[in-house]
Parts: C-alpha cells; sequence; structure tokens
C-alpha cells in the first residue's frame, strides 16, 4: 500500500515537472518567434518608410509594400492575447497600423501621378495634332485631304518558302522573318514603330542603316517610290523573346515634331519615358484606319536572297494627318 502510494507520488511529482518544462519551452519558443516578427516587422517599416519618400516608386513596389503589411496584419493575430506581451504588442500593433496607412497614401499618391501623366498624354496628343494642323496651313495644304499607301505587311516560316500576308492577331514563330512594304501615293511623312515582345520599342522608320548596311529611308517619302523594311533584300527575324508584338505605322503631311522629339532622344531614361509617352500619344491618335486587299488584284513584287517573291496588293486608305495604323500580331 505504501509502495503504491510512493509510486503514485513519484509519477504525479513528474507528470507536474514534465508539464511546468513543456509549458517553460512553450513560453520561450513564444518569446523567441515574437521577436523575429518583431524584426520583420521593423525591416518592413524601414522599407515602407524609405519609399514614402521616393519620388519614383512604382506600383509594383507599392503592391509588394502592401502584400507586406497584409501579411503582417495576419500574423500579428497569433499574438493577440499573450498577457506577457501585452506592452509590445500595443505598439507593434500601432506600427502596423501606421504602416497600412501610410500604404494606402502611397496607392493614392500614384493613382493621383497616373491620372495626371494620363491627362498630360491627353494633352500632348492634342498639341500633335495642333502642329500637324498648323503647319499644314502654313505650307497652304488642306487640312481634309487623307493619305493614301500600297502597304504589306509579310512573313516567311523560318525564312523559308513563299511570303504571306500578316494580319491582326496573326501568330508567327521565333525565326520567321518579316519585312514591311509601302509605296505613298504622295509625298509625305511617315514613322514606324514596333513594341516588341519583350516590351522594347524601336523605329523603324526612318532607317539610317540595319545590320551594317547603309540604308538611308530618310523623310520625307516620295510618291510612288516603294520602300523595304529593312530593306529589299534583307528581312527581320523574330529572336527567341515570345509575346505580342505592335507595329505603328503614322503618316502626316508635314514632319510631325512630337514624333521626331521623342524618337531621338538618347538618354537611357529619358527614352524609356518616351517610349511610354509615344505609345501613349499614338493609341490617342484619331482616325485608325483598317489594311484592305487590293480589289483588282494586283501584286507587289520584290527579289530577295536571289529568290523573286510577290504578295497579293494591299492598300492602306484614307489616312487622316497623323493618324495611325495599328498591328498586332503573337510571337510563339
Amino acid at each position: 500500500m505504501i509502495k503504491s502510494s510512493l509510486k503514485y507520488l513519484i509519477i504525479s511529482t513528474l507528470l507536474i515537472s514534465l508539464t511546468f518544462t513543456l509549458k517553460t519551452a512553450e513560453a520561450t519558443w513564444q518569446v523567441i518567434a515574437w521577436n523575429v516578427f518583431k524584426e520583420i516587422a521593423i525591416d518592413t517599416a524601414i522599407d515602407v518608410v524609405q519609399n514614402f519618400f521616393r519620388d519614383d516608386v512604382t506600383p509594383e513596389e507599392v503592391a509588394a509594400l502592401d502584400k507586406r503589411v497584409a501579411e503582417l496584419e495576419v500574423q500579428l493575430l497569433d499574438y493577440e492575447k499573450k498577457p506577457e506581451l501585452t506592452d509590445e504588442f500595443e505598439t507593434v500593433q500601432q506600427m502596423i497600423a501606421g504602416l497600412n496607412s501610410m500604404v494606402n497614401s502611397m496607392a493614392k499618391r500614384l493613382s493621383a501621378v497616373e491620372d495626371r501623366v494620363d491627362k498630360l498624354e491627353t494633352e500632348l496628343a492634342q498639341v500633335r495634332q495642333t502642329l500637324l494642323q498648323l503647319s499644314q496651313v502654313d505650307k497652304g495644304l488642306s487640312q481634309n485631304a487623307a493619305l493614301d499607301f500600297q502597304i504589306n505587311y509579310v512573313y516567311r516560316s523560318g525564312g523559308k518558302g513563299n511570303y504571306k500576308p500578316i494580319n491582326n492577331g496573326s501568330v508567327l514563330h521565333s525565326g520567321d522573318y518579316y519585312k514591311i512594304i509601302f509605296t505613298p501615293v504622295e509625298d509625305c511623312y511617315v514613322y514606324i514603330f514596333q513594341v516588341d515582345s519583350a516590351n522594347k520599342l524601336y523605329r523603324l522608320f526612318p532607317m539610317k542603316s540595319f545590320g551594317g548596311v547603309i540604308l538611308n529611308n530618310f523623310n520625307p517619302v516620295k510618291a510612288g517610290k516603294t520602300y523595304y523594311i529593312p530593306a529589299e533584300y534583307k528581312s527581320f527575324e523574330l529572336d527567341d523573346v515570345t509575346g505580342t508584338e505592335t507595329i505603328y505605322f503614322v503618316a502626316s503631311k508635314t514632319k510631325d515634331v512630337v514624333l521626331e522629339q521623342q524618337s531621338i532622344l538618347n538618354d537611357i531614361a529619358k527614352t524609356q519615358q518616351a517610349q511610354v509617352q509615344l505609345i501613349r500619344t499614338l493609341r490617342k491618335s484619331k482616325g485608325i484606319k483598317a489594311i484592305q486587299d487590293d480589289v483588282a488584284g494586283s501584286k507587289t513584287a520584290w527579289q530577295e536572297q536571289g529568290q523573286k517573291f510577290s504578295v497579293l496588293q494591299r492598300h492602306l486608305d484614307d489616312l487622316c494627318n497623323g493618324c495611325v495604323n495599328i498591328l498586332t500580331f503573337e510571337h510563339q
């Protein structure tokens, strides 16, 4: 009987000791986890404050900060109602609430900036159109007269076989060759830009040289003369970066001052900004026209790499002064 009681006492003592040890260990790990959480919260606070005073913070960066703060808010709930953390908990809770407010302020500020930029681009497009109209008046040209072109966007699969037309929504593949052929009906100015699948912008016309070959394709273009982009005997080749490719064909009766200025910038940062401005300006241009097949079935013919090629002639008619034709195809 005595042995049984002693055995019971020893087991009870061991259980109490083990329970105390486990609770102590749990409390220790709780403190360690809390300290790690505090460090993360402090690092996030530093990043938020640094970005808050930046003029060039991007929407993507603000979104990433917002996600981090939201995760802190969720994790903070795990430490709620812990007596040993009461004082620090309230302090960290207030800090996270402040971070949330700062990130929201940054998002609103960015939104306001985007609104201002959009307004600026609208105004830039209006200024561009006004400059074109004023230039026409100075030269005694009719403001209502439209521009006509024979034009073909064509490609060869893998640089082999015959050329086929590129239409909106066409699918091309890496290694395909492609080129642009156009003939103006009257003297005018032409600007061709391409935004590739890597979202980089290139000016295809005017073009001084390509692949080491001097082209001297300059404005103004001459009525009845056929222009080959990049050259009659050369083509562009699609690289390995897949995605959407967009070509902008713009024409005007006089020099387009805005496009001229935006396309000659050399500074990298300014060029990137100019690219955004250019694309927005072009998309705000009115009178976007579509390309039509030649009803008479006429063909455009040329030679390349010792071979003769021909495709059904197409027309871009009644393109208003300063307006744009946009061709988009998928690069796979």
